[in-house]
């Protein structure tokens, strides 16, 4: 089947359109700078949660274990400040369980009792492997340090600061001030490393600066220096991309196998690889619950199995005293995770890496076109089909490279690529408006005007064929016609039938149908066409009903003119029928055509043997909701041409009207006749056709069934014996 494209205006349109938009979007962004926003965070955010609510977070290394200072542990110093001299109590009895390293997440800015003070000095040389972190002011500019006269300054300068060798174009943050320890403090550390917090513009810590330029120095953040002390590689010898990552070669020298690559941005912040929510990240113990282990001499062994070899990390996270942020993954968290989380980053080896600008827009390029070449055919399908394959594949690309440590820009690729196909979309209907305004007040003459408006959405439909579809099809015609129309004038006919016609087309068209075609004084009308509707046999049934009662108010005004008396009978159908464009190539009908559509006909011609003027069939029936019209079985006939029996209903009003007590009491009484018969309670039968009979004399229908009740013989019935008469006419 070959494939057609719109006309060449459109498709000139389209590749100007795609053009123009990708030439805007690469010049905006590169005046911005980055193709990263706050919403893309923000849904990554969302993607962070349940990847490691699912089990795809970072790997978790057993060597971090967290020291915590609660508020159980000041009820059991039975104080209300840190007291120095109990950290230096810690400090001691870490100092018997051989661990790795111990930072601290707390500045001792200044001087507290002498005696704490010097007992937490002498804890920390004992120790010999402390790190006391240094906070930091900084600047986006370049700006000079100021620095201060006395021991602390002295060994910043002196062993903390370096030169790592650099690559790219660096655009680092400036320290401006310094947060220091204590002079005694600071010189017994082992080493340092700054605990600067950096937030999103919108408050959350995603990001860590991992080094600062300190005048022509730089300074890295603390995990980074607790790192390359255990790997034994000195600052000086790892290599800055900036705008790319920061390597810590395996040299020969050190503890590392492999290359560790943290990927950084220009001005080296690196996004935090948080393994898990704070309840479930790395082991906890309380402060003052590590001093009563110690103390037992029967779990002196356990504490060992906890902290032998590991870094540990004490931090304060008591109720008004700790410092807490918005992470990624979790709200109202101690600060203190950034930098546990970072370590076990470079312990694992596990960094997310971001989609860089240049692979972003050659993305956004790349599914541009392919939205682009999908709105060169004709059927806009295609451009939807792609459009939402793309949209959806974002999401899933998405979701596949962060469980895979790579983090992309959803929402400017996908916000992107929405702007693109609205454009493209608005250019399109903007350009083919003035076609389709001359095509609908066009075949709008000919044609229903619902007909048109599907046609211009679809417009694949103006070609030969359609579909199967479950309509419902009503059929209506002038009982007597012939003979009336013998009595009139051309014009007076003429004049009378349009009146008619114009007053039933228009209920019609009200009640949602469409008129298929007139047949002299016949109307064939559908329901559920072209545009679905679930209740299309309910408009259709209230369609015969509006007829009949606006025929009836027609005819007191025409007796009243002296012209002739008219009856419609109505026959109305729901069932499978082929739904479309019949015809040749040159001409033809939207209509509809199957059996049944020729069922609703022989209905039609159907209501004169019962004296009855809207009978609908039993798939119509059972497609009313028994709350609305007020029905009664007819019989079950079997139409000709047909060898199926079908049960057949008279409409005689809705629900929610009066209607006549004693044609109420007939329908009633017929009922139950025609249940009777049906079982093959033949005198019960007759005897209650006989009293319908009583109530309505001149019906019809009872009178038949009397007939056929008397021409039974039941020792002849056949055994699939259904009650149908055959109708010899249409």
């Amino acid at each position: 089947m070959s494939l057609k494209l719109k006309n060449r205006k459109l498709l000139r349109l389209i590749i100007f359109l795609t053009m123009g938009f990708l030439v805007t979007f690469f010049a905006f962004f590169k005046n911005k700078g980055s193709v990263w926003t706050e919403w893309d965070y923000k849904v990554l955010d969302m993607v962070y949660r349940q990847a490691v609510q699912n089990g795809y977070g970072p790997q978790i290394s057993p060597q971090i274990v967290y020291l915590t200072i609660s508020d159980n542990s000041y009820n059991y110093f039975g104080k209300n400040i840190l007291d120095r001299a109990d950290l230096a109590g810690i400090n001691d009895v870490l100092s018997e369980l051989n661990i790795e390293s111990l930072a601290y997440d707390i500045i001792f800015a200044r001087p507290s009792i002498p005696e704490s003070d010097q007992k937490f000095k002498s804890s920390i040389k004992k120790l010999g492997c402390i790190y006391l972190p240094i906070g930091l002011k900084y600047s986006n500019n370049k700006k000079s340090f100021k620095w201060e006269d006395n021991r602390a300054y002295e060994r910043f300068r002196s062993d903390y600061l370096n030169r790592p060798l650099e690559k790219g174009l660096p655009n680092p943050f400036h320290a401006t001030e310094a947060l220091m320890q204590t002079d005694d403090f600071s010189e017994a550390a082992f080493n340092s490393g700054h605990i600067t917090a950096y937030a999103d513009p919108d408050g959350v810590l995603r990001h860590i600066i991992m080094l600062f330029k300190v005048d022509d120095l730089f300074f890295p953040t603390l995990s980074l220096a607790m790192f390359l002390d255990h790997v034994r590689i000195s600052f000086d010898e790892i290599i800055v991309h900036w705008g790319n990552k920061i390597i810590i070669p395996a040299t020969k020298e050190s503890f590392l196998d492999n290359d560790i690559v943290i990927p950084i941005d220009n001005q080296g912040k690196a996004y935090i690889p948080f393994a898990q929510v704070w309840d479930k990240d790395f082991k906890k113990m309380e402060a003052h619950a590590l001093l009563e282990y110690f103390m037992d001499e029967d779990l002196r062994g356990n504490l060992l199995d906890f902290f032998e070899g590991k870094f540990v990390f004490i931090g304060d996270v008591s109720v008004g005293t700790s410092d807490l942020g918005q992470t990624p993954i979790e709200q109202d968290v101690p600060l203190i995770t950034s930098h546990t989380s970072v370590l076990n980053g470079l312990l694992t080896n596990t960094f997310y890496s971001k989609t860089t600008y240049w692979h972003t827009v050659i993305v956004i390029c790349l599914l541009g076109v392919i939205l682009s070449c999908s709105a060169f055919p004709k059927s806009s399908w295609y451009l939807y089909s792609i459009g939402v394959i793309i949209f959806a594949g974002l999401i899933g690309v998405t979701w596949i490279l962060f469980i895979r440590f790579h983090l992309f820009p959803i929402v400017t690729t996908g916000s992107s690529l929405l702007l693109l196909f609205l454009v493209l979309i608005v250019g399109i209907e903007i350009t083919v408006s003035k076609e389709k305004l001359f095509i609908k007040n066009t075949f709008s003459k000919y044609v229903p005007e619902k007909v048109v408006t599907h046609l211009l959405e679809t417009p694949e439909l103006l070609k030969l064929g359609g579909e199967e579809r479950v309509v419902t099809v009503l059929f209506s015609d002038l009982a007597n016609f012939t003979t009336i129309s013998e009595k009139m004038t051309p014009p007076d006919l003429v004049h009378l039938l349009n009146e008619y016609l114009t007053e039933m087309t228009d209920i019609v068209l009200e009640e949602g149908g469409i008129i298929d075609k007139y047949q002299g004084d016949a109307i064939m009308a559908e329901f559920g066409v072209p545009i679905h509707t679930p209740d299309h046999a309910e408009m259709a049934v209230r369609t015969g009903l509006r007829m009949q009662l606006r025929l009836k108010e027609l005819r007191q005004e025409w007796d009243k003119k002296g012209l002739p008396t008219l009856r419609c009978r109505v026959g109305i159908n729901t069932g499978p029928m082929i739904v479309g464009n019949i015809g040749s190539k040159g001409v033809f009908d939207y209509t509809v055509i199957g059996d049944a559509v020729n069922l609703a006909s022989r209905l039609e011609g159907a209501n004169k043997q019962y004296n009855t003027f809207l009978m609908i069939s039993e798939s119509t029936h059972k497609k009313l909701a028994p709350s609305l019209f007020k029905t009664r079985i007819l019989d079950v006939i079997k139409v000709k041409g047909k060898s199926e029996a079908i049960k057949v209903f008279e409409v005689y009003g809705e629900k929610s009207e009066t209607a006549d007590p004693g044609y109420e009491s007939y329908c009633q009484v017929y009922h139950k006749a025609f249940e009777a018969y049906l079982l093959r309670k033949f005198s019960l039968a007759r005897e209650k056709f006989l009293e319908a009979l009583s109530i309505l004399p001149e019906d019809p229908a009872s009178k038949k069934m009397i007939e056929r009740v008397d021409a039974v013989n039941v020792e002849e019935l056949p055994g699939d014996w259904d009650g149908s008469v055959v109708l010899t006419s249409k």
